[in-house]
């Protein structure tokens, strides 16, 4: 088959893409408690920008790449912060090496985005901050230090984000900040310990090549915790492997629907519409979530399957390395 000419480029390229998720790997140049190297870029509009411009303010650096889920909603979640802050000392600096002005003022125009959106032509800040995964981000103090660093986006950046600039605003004590975090945390009721206790049970088993018993786990944790969406995807990709494709929709429509954003759910839906021969749904699905995420490995390689099965070769191959180049490049987890 094609894809097996790529699949050695491509698990190895994902692996890496898998270690670059530790925050470690956000700033590879920078050091906690030292300054940051000053930059000048121009913005959007042409406007001049430099670091220590800002000197006295909390900044919030983040470099980020158009066109790649975590870098999006990491812009959106800056934008949130941004309108919080707007009465305090916080400045969010959002800076890109890719050269596409037009693309990325829509961008700016469709999130409606009001901090400086800088471009890094000659990659100089790419080099010298030593980035190694998209988006990262840095907090710098008020006095121009290098404080903390966040490498990729989760969901829950965006709260540990805010909670860290109030603690550089002086507005509360680190001590204050995680008594505040503990007392918030979501109370995890027994039926949910259990269910994720059996998820992580079900993935030991399905590495182990313990299908069946791996079945039979996951449904445990979806009839404990039928409110969670990774047990109805994961479970939905378990029943693919053994060729029950009604039942695997039914969950991936689940985890779809409790979970929107899960390109996971659509890339597993558009994988059992290929196996049942609906081609053309299966090309709508994954054409259509490309179109919103076009630098997602996952999708790509489904794209190749769908392709190479109808006899495609080209757009199969095109895929395929589409595929193992964005595991590298783009940092996504697959």
């Amino acid at each position: 088959m094609i894809k097996r000419k790529f699949w050695l480029a491509f698990t190895c390229l994902v692996t890496i893409a898998l270690l670059a998720q530790s925050p470690a790997w956000g700033f590879r140049n920078l050091k906690e408690g030292e300054k940051p190297p000053d930059f000048k870029l121009k913005d959007l509009d042409g406007k001049t920008h430099s670091l220590s411009q800002y000197k006295g303010k909390v900044v919030i650096v983040v470099y980020w790449r158009p066109g790649q889920e975590r870098s999006l909603n990491e812009l959106k979640a800056l934008k949130s912060l941004h309108e919080t802050f707007s009465d305090q000392p916080v400045q969010v600096l959002a800076i890109t090496k890719d050269s596409d002005r037009s693309a990325i003022k829509d961008l700016r125009t469709s999130l409606e985005l009001t901090f400086p959106l800088l471009l890094d032509s000659n990659e100089e800040v790419y080099s010298q901050f030593g980035v190694f995964v998209f988006p990262s981000t840095a907090l710098i103090d008020r006095k121009g230090i290098y404080r903390v660093h966040y490498g990729s986006f989760r969901d829950d950046d965006s709260e540990e984000i805010e909670g860290q600039v109030r603690v550089l605003l002086g507005l509360i004590s680190e001590k204050e900040l995680r008594a505040e975090e503990e007392k918030e945390a979501p109370l995890v009721t027994e039926e949910q310990k259990r269910a994720r206790n059996h998820i992580n049970l079900a993935k030991t088993l399905k590495k182990r090549g313990m299908d069946e018993k791996a079945v039979e786990e996951i449904e445990k944790a979806v009839t404990l915790d039928p409110s969670n969406p990774e047990g109805h995807i994961l479970l939905g990709f378990f029943l693919l492997d053994q060729g029950e494709l009604d039942r695997a929709i039914d969950h991936l429509s689940t985890g779809m629907e409790l979970d929107p954003k899960s390109t996971d759910a659509k890339i597993g839906l558009g994988r059992a519409y290929r196996m049942k021969g609906q081609t053309d749904k299966a090309l709508g699905i994954l054409d259509t979530e490309l179109n919103l995420f076009p630098d997602s490995a996952g999708i790509h390689l489904e794209l190749g399957e769908v392709y190479e099965s109808l006899g495609k070769t080209k757009e199969a191959c095109e895929h395929y390395k589409s595929s193992a180049h964005h595991a590298l490049d783009k940092q996504e987890r697959y």
